[in-house]
């Protein structure tokens, strides 16, 4: 896959630790328990019970050495936010680079990595107390938006490896309906909790779209089809 140089994860605001902080292998270890631990309140308590000191108290840490790193509630969600999505990326790529050479079957391995992400209750947990925040909480909203905004140039650099002849624009509108699809895919599917409306057999329906998608050979999906660019 074609890296660019600069991660669609560095733009998120906050996203590592106070400047200056965890620059040893001791604050890397710190960093890691505070995140983890502040996944588990999130999961189990919701964002309403996400506080500094409860974060602290799990991670066995005071509150002044939490904050050494992480200041705010909210910089320790951007960075949670961040750690996942630079984690994602990390899967999806190595699925990708111990498959095959070839564009469509690369891609492929993209989606398993994707669907596989998909059946942790925990991480679907996570992303439904956020996405039901963010309509009354800016900070939710914000540090989401720019996860998303990462999440859309991952796909950005898979469809042009996959389907170089795509204008860029139209590589942007087709990697936002597919972060758009696979989000609302989650909520029926693996840890959804509307997964008992599903529909038998979406997965493998999925898959053979995803094929034709990834062949550029799908009515409409062709990239040389004319469309508008």
């Amino acid at each position: 896959m074609a890296r660019r140089e600069k991660s669609p994860v560095g733009k998120l605001p906050s996203a590592k630790p106070r400047e200056g902080t965890a620059v040893h292998a001791k604050g890397h270890e710190r960093v890691e328990r505070i995140l983890d631990a502040a996944m588990d309140v999130l999961v189990e308590d919701g964002y309403a019970g996400l506080s500094l000191r409860g974060v602290a108290q799990r991670a066995g840490l005071s509150l002044g050495n939490l904050q050494y790193y992480f200041p705010t509630k909210q910089d320790v969600v951007r960075a949670l936010l961040s750690r996942y999505l630079e984690d994602t990326i990390r899967r999806v790529r190595e699925r990708m680079e111990a498959g095959a050479r070839e564009p469509a079957r690369r891609l492929r391995h993209a989606l398993d990595s994707i669907l596989e992400d998909q059946d942790s209750p925990r991480h679907f947990q996570l992303f439904a107390e956020l996405w039901a925040l963010a309509a009354r909480d800016a900070m939710v909203a914000d540090a989401l938006g720019v996860f998303y905004a990462g999440y859309r140039e991952g796909l950005v650099e898979l469809l042009q490896e996959a389907l170089p002849d795509l204008s860029p624009a139209r590589r942007e509108r087709r990697a936002a309906l597919l972060m758009a699809f696979f989000e609302g895919l989650s909520l029926f599917r693996g840890g959804g909790s509307l997964a008992s409306a599903s529909v038998p057999g979406v997965e493998q329906e999925l898959r053979a779209l995803w094929d034709e998608f990834a062949e550029g050979s799908a009515e409409g999906l062709s990239p040389r089809r004319r469309a508008p660019t």
